[in-house]
């Protein structure tokens, strides 16, 4: 089962808990995700992708905040080289989205740069591992993915096929189900894929996200009668 995810009410939940540590939030968001892939992985799941950083939120986003949020995608990517439970997990790890437009972008190249490399190092240390797979978007746009896949069909001289489209894609495989916390939409994620998605919107910000809310949605996901357009 593959699962989509846009974890999504960071900046609420701080002003809900009087956070005042931009730093401290996006850690317990982190940690919240590293709680919902060890649920996944108990439930039975074996494919995770979560939407970790768009397009627009780099293009929207002020300087310090994304300093911030670079900073902790960094220390995590490094801790995941070696990490202990990841790798007795066999846990792969991909990066889809367009890194090299990430750091031409970006106002602190450095720190850009900086943070891609680790997440390559990641990925790599991580390749061989095919039990359970996590996706990070980063650097994302569903709609610049379908144009990206679109540009390389064509560059190869290859036809233009939903079969040749699908397998250039960031994220080749179709989520069964998506899940978005605090919003009821789906911001330019994985529209190519999530053709015949289940999609579940849950009304909790994503640090209060619990494994009650994860059950549930599977459980109901396994009882519907999927039909795929027929």
């Amino acid at each position: 089962m593959h699962v989509g995810l846009i974890p999504d009410g960071n900046r609420r939940f701080m002003a809900k808990k009087h956070i005042e540590n931009l730093l401290n939030s996006y850690d317990l968001g982190i940690g919240k995700f590293y709680d919902f892939l060890k649920w996944c992985h108990d439930l039975g799941v074996n494919e995770v992708t979560i939407y970790a950083l768009s397009l627009e939120n780099i293009q929207s986003r002020g300087e310090t905040e994304l300093n911030t949020l670079f900073n902790v995608f960094n220390k995590h990517a490094l801790k995941g080289v070696t990490d202990k439970d990841l790798h007795e997990r066999k846990i792969r790890i991909n990066v889809c989205g367009d890194l090299d437009g990430l750091v031409t972008v970006s106002k602190n190249k450095e720190l850009a740069s900086e943070m891609v490399s680790n997440l390559r190092k990641l990925v790599s240390a991580t390749s061989q591992y095919t039990n359970f797979i996590v996706n990070l978007a980063i650097a994302y746009g569903g709609r610049q993915e379908i144009l990206y896949a679109a540009k390389k069909i064509v560059a190869a001289g290859e036809e233009l096929t939903e079969e040749n489209l699908s397998k250039n894609l960031w994220v080749p495989s179709n989520p069964d189900l998506l899940i978005r916390t605090s919003e009821a939409r789906i911001s330019n994620f994985m529209l190519w894929q999530l053709a015949y998605s289940e999609i579940y919107f849950v009304d909790k910000l994503w640090q209060e996200f619990d494994k009650k809310d994860l059950e549930d949605i599977i459980s109901d996901f396994k009882s519907r009668d999927r039909r795929f357009g027929k």
